[in-house]
């Protein structure tokens, strides 16, 4: 997981710069949804042999999307108070009771239709 450190790091980074005043909860969610984007628009209309060739050759790329995405989500946790290890641990928590393995191995199905 994330270390505590790296997330400080990066709103150390805002802070810094005194970017704060601009990270709305409003334009940190649309600014996520534009870096997802950014990261969808490299395998738009591509087939899946030329998705795997971007994979090697812009691995790097689509790792600072990543970073990215990471960042935003990070600015959230921060300004909306979320310690997001403890929020993953309930999540994974809720989707083993909906989706146990004996129901809902190899089916693309949601839960409510197991």
């Amino acid at each position: 997981m994330i270390k505590k450190e790296t997330i400080e790091k990066i709103i150390a980074f805002r802070d810094e710069r005194d970017w704060n005043q601009f990270h709305t909860i409003k334009d940190l969610c649309l600014g996520l949804n534009i870096e997802v984007s950014e990261l969808q628009e490299i395998f738009l209309w591509k087939t899946q042999e030329q998705i795997e060739a971007i994979i090697e050759s812009d691995h790097e790329k689509i790792g600072n999307e990543l970073a990215d995405i990471f960042i935003f989500i990070a600015y959230l946790c921060n300004d909306l108070n979320i310690d997001l290890e403890s929020a993953l641990q309930k999540k994974i928590k809720l989707n083993n009771e909906k989706y146990p393995v004996n129901k809902s191995k190899g089916s693309n199905k949601k839960y409510s239709e197991l």
